[in-house]
């Protein structure tokens, strides 16, 4: 684990003679570096085991949570590092907090759609960062509300509190239209490992609610758990609503490596069958059915006749 700090802040200059540096740390609004980096590790160290509980509770899934780097500095600064292929979202607890916001890795969301849906083993996933597809934003939603809750029960044991998750963002918004404060910050993050994927859970929050946070000792979740399978049912929905690219592929005559590598343009190639042409409709790389080729009017149509394999349940693969 390591520690940074991304100072000086953008309003480091004097006040009526006063360092700001000094009149933020003799008010509470920053920290000391080795006080802040002592209390994000000790919420690290309560923070980790409870979101892989949580997790698994909510929907079934084994995550394993690790603690991770540990950065200190302005909260816009932090963001806008840790935020490169990360999907953003801002949360509260009521009685604690309204200026929460974390950053979590699209590998890791794309993984668990991928898997939730039936489409890979953990253990082989091999995954690019790239953004988020309509459903993968969707499924963040539990990310991120496993980690307000396991948050929630590390920080406070008043019952009335309610832990709030907005609707996860591709992007953070623009420093313009940003309504949070670009106050001193601490930058938390949880290695995430899922299968063969590891990714960052990164929390972002202010110094001064780390220095008078005197953190609990859960007693069991406060909030009622998603009942395991919920999520897999509600991204099923959605994959089923999803507008899909279908393809169509004719199986051709075989030919030698030879005849191959001197095909020209304007050469023909049979198709493998004789009489009615069988066609191979697949999507997402899945194959779905096998149909026949035909024709009404000017256009080339498929009739399909039977399924391509014997799993009834392909949808499951789509992500």
């Amino acid at each position: 684990m390591s520690a940074a700090t991304k100072d000086p802040a953008p309003d480091a200059q004097s006040h009526g003679g006063l360092d700001q540096e000094l009149l933020d740390r003799m008010i509470g609004a920053k920290g000391d570096t080795d006080v802040i980096e002592l209390s994000c590790q000790n919420m690290l160290a309560g923070l980790c085991p409870l979101l892989e509980t949580a997790f698994y509770e909510a929907t079934g899934v084994q995550l394993v949570a690790r603690p991770g780097d540990i950065l200190q500095g302005r909260r816009r600064d932090l963001l806008t590092d840790l935020g490169l292929n990360a999907v953003y979202c801002e949360a509260r607890i009521s009685g604690w907090s309204k200026d929460i916001s974390a950053l979590c890795g699209t590998q890791l969301i794309i993984g668990l759609v991928e898997c939730l849906l039936g489409g890979s083993d953990p253990d082989d996933l091999s995954i690019a960062a790239r953004p988020l597809s309509g459903i993968e934003l969707d499924m963040s939603l539990v990310v991120f509300e496993q980690l307000n809750e396991s948050l929630l029960d590390l920080v406070t044991d008043d019952p009335r509190s309610k832990s709030g998750v907005d609707k996860p963002q591709s992007e953070m918004p623009p420093e313009e239209d940003d309504p949070r404060p670009n106050f001193h910050s601490a930058a938390i993050t949880i290695d995430l490992e899922f299968g063969a994927v590891t990714a960052p859970l990164t929390l972002v929050l202010p110094q001064a609610l780390l220095l008078k946070t005197v953190l609990k000792t859960p007693k069991g979740r406060k909030a009622a758990l998603q009942e395991k399978g919920e999520w897999a049912e509600r991204l099923s929905e959605r994959v089923s609503r999803s507008q899909v690219d279908l393809k169509a592929a004719v199986a051709l005559a075989p030919l030698p490596l030879g005849d191959i590598s001197r095909l020209q343009p304007g050469d023909l190639i049979g198709f493998a069958d004789n009489g009615d042409i069988e066609v191979t409709l697949s999507a997402n790389g899945k194959a779905l059915y096998t149909c026949a080729l035909g024709r009404a009017g000017s256009r080339y149509m498929v009739k399909i006749e039977r399924q391509a394999g014997p799993d009834e349940n392909w949808r499951s693969e789509f992500s």
